[in-house]
């Protein structure tokens, strides 16, 4: 019997995801919830004790499933500015992609917009987040100075113009995922640009 219920628990937290990646969390409500869920009120508050408990866990999934691997590159792998390209690519992708996930934006960002001014879980993880964010850009950034690709003194600043500029560019794809798709391709580009400045400046590079 584990197993099975289990199974359905997963397959309940991924559609409750879809709905409030949707909806967001305020207008997301119970009977939408069973709606989609296919369980009713009762069993949705047995196995996850309230309507907020369940977001939570759904937006848990969500950072396992979409975040994390959009940020791997830049906190895994190698840290040059490859990574950084790699992860607005990403972005573009989902953006992009069909059955309206562009206008959905990011559920985590939706939540840090809808509920961080007046829930305290939710300002945290909407700095854990931020800190996160940047802290995958500056490892990438650091990387790169490293090498000798990019200027090293600017790397805290320009990581944190990049968590910004992520930020906005989810947002903008929740009333124009065209214009946030070409975004991410300007960072793209930007990003390059850093590049070609530090190379067109070689008496700036580190000695030793």
């Amino acid at each position: 019997m584990p197993r099975p219920v289990a199974y359905v628990r997963r397959d309940v937290v991924k559609t409750a995801k879809e709905a409030f990646w949707d909806g967001g969390y305020e207008r997301t409500a119970i009977s939408d919830l069973e709606g989609r869920t296919g369980l009713n009120r009762s069993s949705l508050y047995l196995a996850f004790g309230s309507k907020r408990e369940l977001f939570t866990v759904a937006l848990d999934s969500y950072v396992e499933d979409v975040l994390d691997p959009l940020l791997a590159p830049m906190e895994l792998g190698p840290p040059d500015l490859r990574a950084i390209a790699i992860f607005f690519a990403g972005v573009k992708k989902i953006i992009g992609s069909g059955r309206g996930h562009g206008r959905r934006g990011c559920l985590m960002i939706n939540t840090v917009a809808e509920l961080a001014p007046q829930d305290e879980d939710a300002a945290a993880r909407s700095v854990a987040f931020l800190d996160r964010l940047r802290g995958a850009f500056t490892r990438s950034l650091e990387g790169a100075a490293a090498s000798g690709d990019i200027d090293g003194d600017a790397a805290a600043r320009r990581a944190s113009v990049l968590a910004a500029s992520t930020f906005g560019i989810w947002l903008t794809a929740r009333f124009d995922p065209a214009a946030a798709a070409s975004l991410c391709d300007e960072m793209t580009l930007e990003i390059e640009s850093w590049r070609s400045s530090r190379t067109a400046h070689p008496s700036r590079r580190r000695s030793g």
